[in-house]
C-alpha cells in the first residue's frame, strides 16, 4: 500500500513538473544554454535531437542526443514516428538548422519544441559537456 502511494506521488510529481515546464515555455522558441540544460533535466519527458549531419556528430554531441539530420530527405518521415506529447530540444552547430527543424516539427503538429540558440558552439562556449 505504501509503495502504491509512493508511486502515485512520483507520477503526480513527474506530471506536474512536465506541465510546469511546458506552461513556462511557449511553443517553438529559441532558448539559451541555461534554459536548454534546465528543461533537459526532465529526462522522462524530454528528447534531445541533434539535427546535424552524421559527419558533424563524429566531432562531438550532447549527452542523450539522438541524431535526426534535418538536411536528410527522410527528416519528415523520421519525426513523424516520434510521440507528439513530449518536449523536444533541438540543436545544430550554430542554431540555424535547429530553428528550421523546429518549424518543420511545428507544422507536423508537435507542441513543445525548442531550439538551442547558438547551437553546440554556444554549448561548448559555456563549458558544458560534449560526448564523442
Amino acid at each position: 500500500m505504501k509503495l502504491q502511494r509512493f508511486l502515485v506521488f512520483v507520477l503526480a510529481l513527474f506530471l506536474t513538473n512536465t506541465a510546469f515546464i511546458q506552461a513556462q515555455n511557449p511553443v517553438n522558441k529559441s532558448i539559451s544554454v541555461a534554459e536548454f540544460e534546465e528543461i533537459a533535466k526532465n529526462k522522462g519527458a524530454t528528447v534531445i535531437i541533434d539535427v546535424r549531419t552524421p559527419e558533424e556528430i563524429e566531432k562531438g554531441y550532447l549527452p542523450r542526443a539522438r541524431n535526426i539530420d534535418v538536411s536528410n530527405e527522410n527528416f519528415e518521415n523520421e519525426i513523424s514516428k516520434l510521440p507528439k506529447n513530449k518536449t523536444y530540444l533541438l540543436y545544430c552547430k550554430a542554431g540555424v538548422r535547429s530553428e528550421k527543424a523546429m518549424e518543420m516539427m511545428k507544422e507536423a503538429g508537435f507542441k513543445y519544441v525548442f531550439s538551442l540558440s547558438g547551437g553546440i558552439d554556444a554549448w561548448k562556449e559555456a563549458g558544458k559537456p560534449v560526448e564523442k
